[in-house]
């Protein structure tokens, strides 16, 4: 076995290349605003979270009254009828819960009023099978764009190719346009919520500034395409 002198030795720093350089730990906390979460009761028993950020103005002054009201408004009406075709009634959106991220550890306001099942007579796809719409603003680069995906479909959304249904892709990208006006409707604008960074040196060398926690209004959410999405990189258990 070869010998090889200490002095010849060389230190060097282990590097996580996953690990988000810029990440600060702890709780979410975004200048005025409110994370506004859509959950979704699936066949299996899960629950499916599609958080959204909503930014107020003034105090925040959420409610009981302004869940129900987004719950109603987001179960209820023809775009919500024609998405829930394509839904298994094993599925129910079940409601919305409101927190304040402007300071940390706020209560959690949850809906009380009932939420609405899915119409479709189909059996369930598995629940890692979601449609994802992107959130887009009017800047560029990756921190100003997100992502919200919705799960539990009925096998009557797959289209030829097992790609999604031209009426599904189409149903779905109507409610996404009315979650914007519905949170509006309660003094919410959505947007791209932006939780205070760190500076840090990128994996290629790139310097990134620190950047203070922030918002970014979305100006559309969009269906780019017919493919199915999920957001697990393993199966429920």
């Amino acid at each position: 076995m070869p010998i090889v002198a200490l002095a010849n030795l060389q230190q060097f720093a282990a590097v996580n290349l996953l690990r988000d350089g810029g990440a600060i730990g702890g709780p979410v906390i975004i200048p005025s605003c409110a994370q506004i979460t859509v959950y979704w009761l699936l066949e299996s028993g899960h629950t499916a979270h599609q958080v959204l950020v909503g930014r107020y103005s003034g105090a925040f002054a959420g409610t009981v009254a302004q869940a129900n009201s987004m719950t109603v408004a987001l179960s209820t009406g023809a775009q919500w009828t024609a998405l829930a075709g394509f839904m298994a009634t094993s599925t129910t959106l079940g409601g919305v819960t409101i927190r304040d991220v402007n300071t940390p550890n706020q209560v959690l306001i949850q809906n009380t009023a009932s939420g609405a099942l899915g119409t479709s007579a189909s059996p369930a796809l598995p629940n890692e099978v979601s449609l994802v719409g992107s959130l887009r603003t009017a800047l560029a680069g990756r921190q100003n764009r997100g992502r919200t995906y919705v799960p539990g479909w009925a096998t009557n959304a797959l289209g030829a190719g097992n790609v999604v249904a031209a009426a599904a892709v189409t149903a779905y990208q109507n409610w996404l346009n009315t979650i914007a006006p519905t949170l509006s409707a309660q003094g919410y604008t959505l947007v791209i919520g932006q939780k205070h960074r760190q500076a840090y040196t990128g994996t290629t060398g790139t310097q990134h500034p620190d950047r203070p926690a922030g918002s970014v209004p979305v100006t559309s959410i969009v269906v780019r395409d017919n493919h199915w999405d999920t957001q697990r990189r393993r199966g429920l258990k």
